[in-house]
């Protein structure tokens, strides 16, 4: 869990991220991003799209484990030339992880990646046995 001090004085913001400094400092359990996803599903598939802005696709690991879709990534500091000063540093870096249950109804081996504009895009099929199937009747 992380504490996390915010206060609503405007211009004043430099004393906040002073405490929140601070309290990572003090807090020592692993960081990391949970990024922001939208799940939807449909007749044929389940559909993933996790924002992941300013990763190559090579830096991301899509896999499932014990029916879990896992995410995990890693986001490197960026390297500034010698001699410069830094104002001010926003960005995160470090890991970033998503984990997702997958329902039983879902092939853990038919599953399509995709990653564009910082997004990433799964495709999860559906049984085959599991989907409906309209019976004609005589």
């Amino acid at each position: 869990m992380e504490v996390r001090f915010e206060n609503g004085w405007n211009g004043h913001n430099w004393m906040a991220e002073r405490m929140n400094g601070w309290l990572r400092e003090v807090n020592n359990t692993p960081r990391y991003v949970a990024p922001r996803a939208d799940v939807t599903e449909d007749h044929d598939a389940y559909h993933f799209y996790v924002e992941m802005p300013g990763l190559k696709s090579d830096a991301i690991e899509v896999r499932v484990e014990d029916g879990t879709l896992m995410i995990t990534a890693e986001r490197k500091h960026t390297e500034y030339p010698e001699g410069t000063e830094l104002h001010r540093t926003e960005r995160y870096y470090g890991s970033i992880r998503r984990a997702f249950a997958l329902p039983k109804d879902a092939s853990h081996d038919q599953i399509r990646a995709s990653y564009t504009d910082g997004v990433l895009e799964l495709k999860v099929e559906k049984r085959p046995e599991s989907k409906p199937v309209k019976i004609q009747i005589n």
